[in-house]
């Protein structure tokens, strides 16, 4: 006779385990769900890692896990508090015992009985987490939607390299501590038109910048004023083999003359090229003009995305059923 498997909460359970559990579960083209990964999104200062919490089953295994990041939202003008879920894993061996739908709801419960009013997150069109998130709203008299489709811009060296200009070195450094009063109004100013944005905290400007593992930042100087920053994150990245991704993290840019805009970003992707990176890619969210990534041969990715936007009570009206853009971190 086949024995009982029960399943506990575990809150904020270690990010090696998490990793594992990640990297055993999901097919290619993935992430390589290291731990610092992990790190790079729900340990920033303003975020609440007991808000990550998996399943553990009676043998001890990790079953499941869900992350919701904590962060306020905009929302046609009007500010929110909100969370961001990412990083949704079960594991194949437990799928029977309908953990997606559990997992799904315990974190929506302890979101909305901690004041959480809203509830965003990207997922694959046509995956199953869609419909395990829609049954988790609805299981709660609440409704979620898509109310955006977006891909990612993809560039290839072999591409890209060959349409770089020389760049303009002279006036593209790496982001320093003191850039953070400067970096904090240029990315303020990116999220304050879009319909819905996350509201940029000045306490995680620092970390998001510099302090994340595998994340460099740059930033256009010229006469003592730094008027562009640009973020990426190089990540390995699983598909017929490991190679090595650069994902553009922040675009700041609006201020820069179309010149001065083209030859930043040739400055930070010859230095992306140089690292290794077999791929760069950014987010098409409809927040900034990508025009200059589409001159340097970047093309729109197969994989279509969607953004979920939920409230987490039924007294929020309102809601937009589409947006035209978003600023968001998208991982």
């Amino acid at each position: 006779m086949e024995s009982v498997v029960c399943f506990d909460e575990v809150v904020s359970p270690d990010f090696e385990e998490v990793s594992a559990l990640m990297r055993a579960n999901w097919a290619p083209p993935c992430w390589v769900y290291e731990p610092d990964l992990l790190t790079m999104h729900i340990l920033r200062p303003t975020a609440d890692p007991s808000m990550a919490v998996g399943l553990r089953a009676t043998n001890g295994d990790l079953a499941s896990y869900l992350a919701f990041v904590p962060l306020r939202l905009r929302v046609g003008g009007r500010l929110y508090r909100g969370v961001f879920g990412s990083f949704f894993t079960v594991s194949g061996r437990y799928r029977r015992h309908r953990l997606s739908d559990r997992q799904q709801g315990l974190m929506l419960d302890r979101a909305r009985d901690q004041g959480y009013e809203l509830y965003v997150a990207v997922t694959v069109a046509g995956t199953p987490a869609n419909q395990t998130v829609a049954r988790a709203f609805a299981a709660r008299g609440l409704t979620v939607q898509s109310v955006r489709n977006f891909r990612y811009l993809a560039g290839v060296p072999a591409i890209v390299g060959a349409r770089l200009g020389a760049g303009d070195p002279g006036r593209v450094r790496r982001y320093e501590l003191s850039d953070a009063p400067a970096a904090f109004t240029l990315l303020s100013a990116c999220t304050a038109e879009a319909p819905l944005a996350k509201v940029v905290e000045r306490e995680d400007v620092d970390f998001l910048l510099r302090l994340r593992p595998r994340v460099t930042t740059y930033v256009y100087e010229a006469d003592g004023e730094v008027l562009g920053l640009v973020s990426l994150s190089l990540l390995p990245v699983l598909s017929e083999r490991v190679g090595m991704n650069a994902y553009v993290e922040a675009f700041a840019v609006a201020r820069l003359e179309p010149a001065a805009r083209a030859a930043f970003v040739d400055t930070v992707l010859h230095a992306a090229l140089a690292q290794g990176a077999e791929a760069v890619m950014v987010p098409d969210t409809g927040c900034a003009d990508l025009e200059v990534f589409r001159r340097l041969g970047f093309r729109a990715a197969p994989r279509k995305l969607r953004l979920l936007l939920g409230a987490l009570r039924p007294d929020i009206m309102g809601l937009p059923e589409t947006v035209d853009g978003f600023c968001l971190d998208v991982f």
